[in-house]
């Protein structure tokens, strides 16, 4: 239902108001009757909250995270591996046989082949040594573009019966190989390099000039040449690195018979959004955090817990069934950190979502309507999230309800009992950008999706019950 509707829907009973309040002299025109005056009122209610955890969300992303950290304050593990795929540009090809270099066996072969995992950031130390190993995943089982992947992702079922690395890697996030001039410098990507054997490289070089069909686009080279790799983390606590992109460069040598000088190429495949990059996490000791009973509720990602408030729906129309509600407030107050040195960051915005469609919402690319979802920022200055008004989403859970009950012969207990949670929401921390209508200057959102950024808070709640403010209105 668009916002032009709720205008008018609005409108019209305002009209019909005043229509009604005419009186056939002239001279009142216009003019509301004592019995036409809009009665207003509020009330309180409570609302419960819970911790709820989130076992895994969609992974499917154009950033990629490794690693495997401990929150200072919970004492929960995130560990973080990935899989990428690589994308081709269009009927990529080499340059002509006349051009290239041909080894003795009258063969083609690759100088050298790499991996790099650039980085903006990473969480933890930077001197922490870390070790990982490089699986290609399998052509018989090429993880598909069409399919939605989560953070649960079995990544060992797109592998080869058997596998073996590839190789493995020690790095540290700081290369201290390389010059703090070279470290420092404006210019310097942060990146881990992992060296491939010269063979992988080679065959796809080969095949690259056998079959250029395989090349034609990144369907043909996914399922033909390079399926992509997993990379898993084999030791390393206190690191976590958040990845930008990654990059399959493979060197040869060519010639250029005007200048009569040999120069090295690079062949180089990418992993972009047009393909698959997903992250798997393992998060440990959230059961633990979550049991018990505490005055706050938790808020963590990338995967983790999310908050969990059951609307006291049928206590606030008890009595309203007629009236409107003019405005539902909710504030969720953050609950202050114990340790003065506790690192994550607080999320910077929260959705509201009904529970029911907690899932559905991310997995169909939703964005907030303001009338069922709504988006809320942290204010640093009152330490709060604030969700305005809500009151449509609490009329489309009470209708919602009524049309239930008749259509399954139900009364109130019976689906309450039937339909657990069809009055709760869930608050969960998302990256929600936004864009700015040019013409009309209005801002609206552009995506939704689950924040994958190192956070977590807890709010105030759990054995400390919320209050949401209702104002009705009547007209009499």
């Amino acid at each position: 239902m668009n916002k032009h509707f709720w205008a008018y829907s609005a409108i019209l009973p305002v009209i019909a108001l005043c229509l009604a309040a005419c009186d056939t002299d002239s001279t009142s025109m216009g003019v509301f009757s004592d019995t036409d005056a809009v009665a207003s009122s509020s009330e309180q209610f409570q609302i419960t909250s819970r911790s709820v955890a989130v076992d895994s969300v969609i992974a499917n992303s154009s950033q990629c995270f490794f690693g495997q950290i401990v929150d200072p304050e919970t004492n929960a593990s995130l560990r973080a591996e990935f899989v990428a795929q690589f994308h081709t540009f269009e009927n990529y090809s080499l340059p002509n046989d006349s051009h290239l270099i041909f080894g003795e066996d009258s063969l083609l072969h690759a100088d050298s082949v790499e991996l790099r995992l650039y980085f903006s950031s990473y969480y933890g130390d930077g001197d922490n040594p870390m070790k990982l190993s490089v699986y290609e995943l399998d052509t018989a089982n090429v993880m598909r573009e069409d399919w939605t992947y989560y953070t649960d992702l079995d990544v060992m079922s797109y592998l080869p019966a058997g596998a073996q690395p590839l190789t493995t890697k020690v790095f540290t996030p700081e290369d201290y190989t390389l010059s703090d001039s070279e470290r420092t410098s404006t210019t310097h990507n942060d990146n881990v390099r992992i060296l491939l054997p010269v063979s992988y490289g080679t065959n796809i070089l080969r095949t690259m000039r056998e079959h250029p069909e395989y090349f034609r686009d990144s369907w043909q080279f996914i399922h033909h040449v390079c399926p992509g790799f997993y990379f898993k983390l084999e030791s390393g606590e206190g690191t976590l690195l958040s990845l930008d992109v990654s990059a399959l460069n493979i060197y040869f040598r060519y010639n250029d018979t005007a200048l009569d000088s040999v120069y090295t190429g690079i062949v180089r495949f990418s992993a972009t959004p047009e393909v698959i990059q997903s992250t798997h996490f393992d998060s440990d000791g959230l059961d633990e955090l979550i049991a018990g009973e505490h005055p706050y509720t938790y808020l963590k990602a990338p995967v983790g817990i999310a908050t969990e408030l059951t609307l006291p729906v049928d206590e606030i129309f008890r009595g309203h069934e007629n009236d409107s509600i003019n405005r539902a407030r909710i504030v969720l107050t953050r609950y202050n950190a114990l340790q003065s040195d506790y690192a994550f960051g607080t999320p910077s915005q929260v959705l509201m979502v009904p529970s029911t469609r907690a899932v559905s919402f991310f997995k169909n690319h939703e964005v907030p309507d303001g009338e069922t979802t709504f988006v809320s920022s942290f204010d640093s200055n009152y330490n709060t999230y604030v969700f305005p008004n809500i009151s449509r989403l609490l009329s489309w859970m009470y209708h919602q309800k009524q049309q239930g009950m008749k259509r399954e012969g139900l009364d109130s207990d019976g689906w309450n009992a039937a339909h657990a949670g069809w009055n709760s929401v869930r608050v969960i921390p998302v990256k929600a950008p936004t864009a700015t209508n040019s013409s009309t200057g209005v801002s609206y959102f552009t995506s939704v999706s689950h924040d994958f950024s190192l956070s977590s808070t807890r709010l105030v709640g759990g054995t400390q019950p919320l209050n949401i403010q209702v104002i009705y209105s009547r007209y009499q």
